[in-house]
Parts: structure tokens; sequence; C-alpha cells
């Protein structure tokens, strides 16, 4: 996925533990003959990791948001329903959880918003991440998923 799509954007020193994440409420994979071919995790937040525009956009205290990360199928696997498969997964356990999804996008990323809008999620800002070299910023796009999704 780093070769092929550029995510993640910085390749991690310890990728088991990036994919793991931090505050991990959930984590799903999808696997063809032995080999991961997808994957997405879904992280709790709080009040320093929530950005404004979410806790905005969905009536819900911050410890009831997750955000939906470390989302990837692999080039070889894509079109064949994975990737909804890995976020309909995600969406059952937030509504069995009593959670409300958001998550946050390279603005350059066009199939992942395109994938995101056509599921109903809703954009609703933008932000930045600061690189490595402490000046270039990724731009990212930021989505809410209605409630009624």
């Amino acid at each position: 996925m780093h070769v092929s799509d550029g995510y993640p954007f910085r390749w991690p020193q310890d990728p088991p533990r990036w994919l793991a994440g931090r505050d991990r409420l959930g984590a799903w994979v999808s696997e063809s003959d032995g080999d991961i071919d997808g994957h997405l995790s879904l992280l709790g937040l709080d009040e320093t990791r929530a950005r404004r525009e979410w806790r905005e956009g969905v009536p819900a205290p911050v410890d009831r948001l997750a955000v939906i990360s470390r989302f990837f199928v692999a080039p070889g696997a894509r079109g064949r329903g994975i990737g909804s498969a890995l976020l309909r997964a995600a969406e059952e356990h937030a509504t069995t959880n009593d959670l409300r999804l958001v998550l946050e996008v390279a603005d350059h990323n066009h199939d992942a918003i395109a994938f995101y809008e056509r599921r109903g999620w809703e954009r609703v800002g933008n932000a930045s991440l600061l690189l490595d070299d402490g000046h270039s910023v990724l731009p990212l796009l930021l989505f809410v998923l209605p409630e009624s999704t």
C-alpha cells in the first residue's frame, strides 16, 4: 500500500504497532489465500485528538466518537467489495456500541473520497498534518457519518 498508494504517508518504524493503533476499539481484516488484502481499525479519541469539525458535525460527547483509521484494500483486491465489507463491520460495531464515526483522508486521495461520499459520509471541514520536515503539510478532508446512515 505504501509503495502503490503512498499510504501510510509516513512509513511507520513499527508497522504492527502502527496498525494496532492507540486506543483501538476494534479492528477488522480481510484475507485471501493467507494474504491480508484489507484492514480497518476503529480508534477512540480524547479531547486532544478530536477535531473541532468532528465535534460540531455530530451531536455526541468526545468519548462517543470513533475514528476510522488504518483503512486500506490492496490494489489487486479492489473492486470485490472488501472495503465496503470492512466499513460495514465498523459501522455495525459503532451502532452496537453507541459510537459516532468520523474520519480524515488526504485530499489527493480522490478514490477514497468518492468511496466515502457514495456511502453517505459528509465532509465537515479541512485540516492538515504537519510532516516530519517541520514545515510541509499534508492537506486533509474531515468527514462524519450522519446518524441516519
